[in-house]
């Protein structure tokens, strides 16, 4: 039973999914809609949180029963998108736009030879793997000047395990564009990591997604206002989390 339970709660995650990106995709353009498709994207609008609620708040049964009702609502949405040509899709795989194979620390490391990695790859933060390339962490410079600010000691004398941030947030090379920039803004993080089967493949930053709009033709107004509610959940204030107080 626990099992089963658990693979309803993947599908009903995977479905969650769908139909956020499915709305994520459809609000950022729709200034560019017909006044006829801005009428039926109302109605799928309305459909679509409609189901969202019923799979956040019913059970493992409501799984099975709406799972062909998003499938067939995340299609119309496509549909009412097909007519806007060249936009920047943040549907597409998180894989387009990825940083693949980043440097990354052990987590025996110091904090000295984690900032050599960082000078070497001209980047802020890395994530901290196993030998077998697991993911157990991220560090960042602002982590490293802290930890030996804040303990009066020389970075080559402080490990990464210790200073780490162990609450990692990550998605996978199919995940789409649009699920990473939820997780920067709901988590207020600035890179994310790409796992597959556990282990890191690459690494998605704002420049990385900034990039990937300067690169793409067309519709570059959509691209900013999909990255706009990131931003602004960015720029918030950050709350200290345990595993911080305990780093620092």
């Amino acid at each position: 039973m626990a099992t089963q339970s658990l693979e309803f709660g993947a599908q009903k995650q995977e479905l969650i999914d769908a139909i956020q990106t499915a709305r994520d995709t459809a609000r950022v353009q729709a200034h560019l809609f017909s006044l006829e498709a801005k009428e039926r994207w109302h109605e799928l609008e309305g459909r679509l949180l409609n189901a969202e609620a019923k799979l956040e708040h019913g059970g493992d049964g409501v799984v099975e029963a709406i799972s062909t009702t998003v499938d067939e609502l995340v299609r119309a949405v496509k549909d009412v998108l097909r007519g806007i040509d060249e936009a920047f899709d943040i549907s597409a795989p998180v894989s387009k736009v990825m940083t693949k194979d980043p440097a990354r620390v052990s987590p025996d490391d110091s904090l000295g030879r984690a900032a050599q990695i960082m000078w070497e790859a001209d980047c802020g933060a890395v994530p901290v793997v196993n030998q077998d390339g697991t993911l157990v962490g991220m560090i960042t410079d602002r982590d490293i000047c802290m930890a030996a600010y804040t303990r009066g000691q020389s970075p080559f004398a402080i490990d990464v395990r210790s200073t780490m941030s162990k609450a990692v947030h990550s998605a996978s090379p199919d995940d789409p564009i649009a699920r990473v920039t939820r997780i920067m803004g709901e988590h207020q993080v600035r890179r994310v990591p790409i796992v597959e089967n556990g282990r890191v493949v690459g690494i998605v930053s704002l420049a990385d997604l900034a990039r990937y709009i300067r690169n793409s033709r067309g519709n570059h107004l959509a691209a900013c206002v999909t990255l706009e509610h990131a931003l602004a959940k960015l720029s918030e204030r950050r709350a200290v989390t345990a595993d911080r107080v305990a780093a620092e």
